[in-house]
C-alpha cells in the first residue's frame, strides 16, 4: 500500500471509531438495561465501548504493519528541500481516538417507558452533538490534506510543521556535533540551539520524531551532517544529494 493511500485511509478508520461510538449507544446501550445484576451489564457495557474504538485501531494497525520507518527523505526537487511527512502508524490511533472522543458528544437518552435510546432533544446538546464532531472531523481531514506535521530539510535550515504551530531552526543557530543518533522508537530528538543571548549556554529543541515517517537515528544523523558539513547544504532537494547522504551515513 502506497504512503498517501495509509494516509487518506486514517479519516475513514476515524469516521467508523466515530459512528461504532454512536450506534453502540443507540442501539447496544439499551440492551445492557435489560442485563441483572448491573454489575454484569456495566462490564458489558465497558467492553463493547472499548471495543468501538480497539475494532477500528486494530483494523489500521493491520493494514499499516508493513509500515517501518524509512532511512531515507522524500525529494521535493521543486522547492530544494528534503521531507518527511507524518507517519501513518502515528495519525492513525491519534484521528481515532479523536474521532472517538467526538462522540462522546452526542449525548443520548432513554425513550420514557422504553428499552431503546434516543437523541438528547435539548436544542442547545442537539447543536454540541452535529457542531463538536463536524469540527473534529473536519480538522483531522484538513491536516490530512495539509500534509501535517512533516519536516522539511532545505539550504537556509529546519522546518518543523506541528498540527498549527511551525518553527524554523536555521542551520548556523545549531550546535555542532548533535544530536546524537537515538533509539530507533524515540519520541524526541534534542537539537541543541545557539542562546540568542551572548554568553548564555546553548538551550534545546525537542524535535517530535515520533510523528514522523523518517528513521530517527537517520534523522539525527542527517542534521548532524549539515551541521558539520555547511558546504553540502547548496544541493539539498535533488536526488544527487540524497545519493550522496545515504553514502555518507551507510
Amino acid at each position: 500500500m502506497p504512503l498517501r493511500a495509509a494516509r487518506l485511509l486514517v479519516w475513514p478508520f476515524a469516521v467508523a471509531a466515530f459512528a461504532l461510538r454512536v450506534c453502540a449507544e443507540l442501539w447496544f446501550k439499551p440492551l445492557t438495561w435489560q442485563i441483572d445484576p448491573k454489575g454484569v451489564a456495566f462490564l458489558t457495557w465497558v467492553v463493547v465501548l472499548s471495543g468501538t474504538l480497539l475494532v477500528p485501531w486494530v483494523g489500521y494497525r493491520l493494514l499499516t504493519r508493513s509500515y517501518r520507518r524509512p532511512a531515507t527523505w522524500q525529494v521535493d526537487a521543486e522547492r530544494n528541500r528534503f521531507v518527511a511527512p507524518a507517519s501513518p502508524r502515528w495519525m492513525g490511533p491519534w484521528a481515532m481516538v479523536l474521532g472517538w472522543v467526538a462522540a462522546a458528544f452526542v449525548q443520548t437518552e432513554r425513550i420514557a417507558g422504553e428499552d431503546r435510546a434516543q437523541l438528547v432533544q435539548i436544542p442547545g446538546v442537539l447543536a454540541l452533538a452535529i457542531a463538536v464532531p463536524a469540527v473534529v472531523l473536519g480538522g483531522i481531514a484538513l491536516t490530512l490534506l495539509l500534509n501535517r506535521p512533516r519536516l522539511t530539510l532545505n539550504p537556509d535550515g529546519i522546518t518543523a510543521q506541528g498540527l498549527v504551530s511551525r518553527t524554523f531552526l536555521p542551520w548556523d543557530r545549531l550546535v555542532p556535533g548533535g544530536p546524537p543518533p537515538p533509539p530507533r522508537k524515540a519520541a524526541n530528538i534534542p537539537l541543541l540551539r545557539v542562546h540568542p543571548v551572548p554568553g548564555k549556554p546553548p538551550y534545546p529543541y525537542p524535535l517530535a520524531a515520533g510523528r514522523l515517517h523518517v528513521d530517527p537515528g537517520f534523522l539525527a544523523n542527517t542534521i548532524r551532517q549539515y551541521v558539520e558539513h555547511p558546504e553540502h547544504r547548496t544541493a539539498i532537494g535533488t536526488p544527487g544529494e540524497l545519493d550522496r547522504l545515504h553514502a555518507a551515513l551507510t
